[in-house]
């Protein structure tokens, strides 16, 4: 079953003198159940694809397609209500709420869909628990490593149960040690959880924990090459 697709898609950024060509008719799809990985130099237009992978922004020309549902066709409130309920978003900040505890900061998304304190508070818990941070879930991210602040984001993605997890550089900011076992915890909820994985690197060393690899360069795609 598809549960990404594009076709044709192109985006293209105008400013008052020029334009930036920063996709230029991308085309792939994505089953449920794929660890995607999306590679190439910065400038290629990786960022770009996951964002509009992830609804926060509107190919120029082409089509994308989450779980069936044309995404340039919907209104700013439905494209909200698709991220809420399908799209979990792992970023290289971490981007955690800062005056929160690593539990509040799980509960967020929940709070956001209106679910009650008691199912977000055991949520959250069973989530931190599955990350291996049960015995931090009142601290707040300045008492967190760089690398529990990363597992706290994971469970934070996963708060709404989405059927994709969508990565931007996770392991940027994290020494080779902490970065291995965050990929780890993500190919896991890949394997034993059936998540859908497309991740954003410029890291080689990641490429293993993919089943597909798509190498981009001057928004174009490059090359698919086939890991698992």
């Amino acid at each position: 079953m598809k549960i990404i697709e594009l076709i044709d898609v192109q985006k293209i950024y105008k400013t008052q003198y020029y334009e930036v060509h920063a996709l230029r008719g991308i085309s792939f799809d994505v089953e449920k159940g794929d660890f995607l990985i999306i590679m190439g130099p910065s400038g290629s237009g990786k960022s770009t694809l996951l964002h509009l992978i992830g609804c926060l922004d509107k190919p120029s020309a082409g089509k994308v397609l989450i779980n069936g549902v044309e995404t340039s066709k919907l209104s700013d409130f439905e494209l909200t209500n698709l991220r809420r309920d399908n799209i979990g978003f792992i970023f290289q900040q971490y981007n955690l709420v800062s005056t929160l505890t690593a539990l509040e900061n799980v509960e967020l998304p929940m709070l956001f869909k209106g679910t009650p304190k008691n199912l977000r508070q055991k949520r959250a818990k069973e989530l931190l628990e599955l990350v291996g941070l049960e015995k931090e879930i009142d601290r707040r991210p300045n008492e967190l490593s760089g690398g529990q602040q990363q597992r706290v984001a994971i469970a934070r993605a996963l708060a709404n149960s989405p059927s994709v997890l969508l990565c931007d550089e996770p392991t940027g900011n994290l020494d080779s040690k902490t970065g291995e076992q965050i990929m780890k915890i993500i190919r896991d909820l890949n394997e034993e959880k059936g998540v859908t994985v497309v991740l954003v690197t410029h890291d080689v060393n990641l490429k293993k924990f993919g089943d597909t690899v798509i190498h981009l360069r001057d928004g174009k795609i490059q090359e698919v090459e086939h890991v698992h």
